[in-house]
């Protein structure tokens, strides 16, 4: 896979922003009992520091954000034709982070905005930066003809198992990091309606972010 080196910065700037995000969101968890301010009930809310990262680690943004940092870091410093397994791993990662931005931007921005300092910067980094910047850095170079359609049910087990972990976290603790699956708040029938809008909306990403990679091959062909 020739790889140039403005792909190659492309890439490792995509990895950097979103290591940069998880830093700074992990560390304001850990140092500020506050990081998690008092919340609706069945929602995350403070807590203690164990507590805190055991919160901060089920949230649907950071598991996005980490496995982009991943995978655009392994095309930013090791690139070379891959297998199936990456393959799927880098459609997770454009997909899972494609969700974030829409879903943070159209459902979580208005209700639970940053506070200040450098919970907005993470903030940033997280929802309005890497989320962008993954998908054109993906448009701009590829990698090429590497997302099918066969791949797309491979694709969604990493988002299904956050599901099922999140759900059963939930039904334990009465605690769930998005007011959208509240089920203390909602129920079960409306919290899984909208999980299943969510995921139905991610399949969609997935055709689309497809037939990204099949009209940048036909445009640089």
């Amino acid at each position: 896979m020739p790889t140039s080196s403005v792909a190659r910065a492309a890439y490792g700037l995509t990895a950097l922003c979103a290591v940069a995000g998880l830093a700074i969101s992990l560390v304001l968890t850990i140092s500020d009992p506050d990081s998690f301010p008092a919340a609706d009930p069945g929602l995350f809310g403070p807590g203690d520091t164990l507590g805190r990262v055991s919160d901060w680690a089920m949230y649907f943004t950071y598991w996005s954000n980490a496995l982009v940092a991943v995978v655009f870091g392994v095309l930013a410093l090791a690139p070379r034709e891959r297998g199936r397994g990456f393959r799927v791993l880098l459609l997770d990662a454009l997909l899972m982070i494609s969700v974030t931005g829409i879903v943070y931007a159209a459902i979580l921005a208005p209700v639970a905005p940053p506070r200040e300092g450098w919970e907005v910067v993470g903030n940033a980094l997280v929802h309005y930066i890497v989320p962008p910047l993954a998908v054109l850095a993906f448009a701009a170079f590829g990698p090429r003809g590497w997302l099918e359609r066969r791949l797309i049910p491979l694709a969604l087990v990493i988002p299904v198992v956050w599901i099922v972990l999140t759900y059963a976290r939930g039904a334990v603790t009465d605690a769930h990091p998005y007011g959208f699956i509240n089920v203390v708040a909602l129920g079960y029938p409306v919290a899984l309606i909208n999980t299943g809008v969510i995921l139905l909306i991610g399949i969609a990403l997935c055709f689309v972010l497809i037939g990204i990679d099949r009209l940048a091959r036909r445009w640089s062909g």
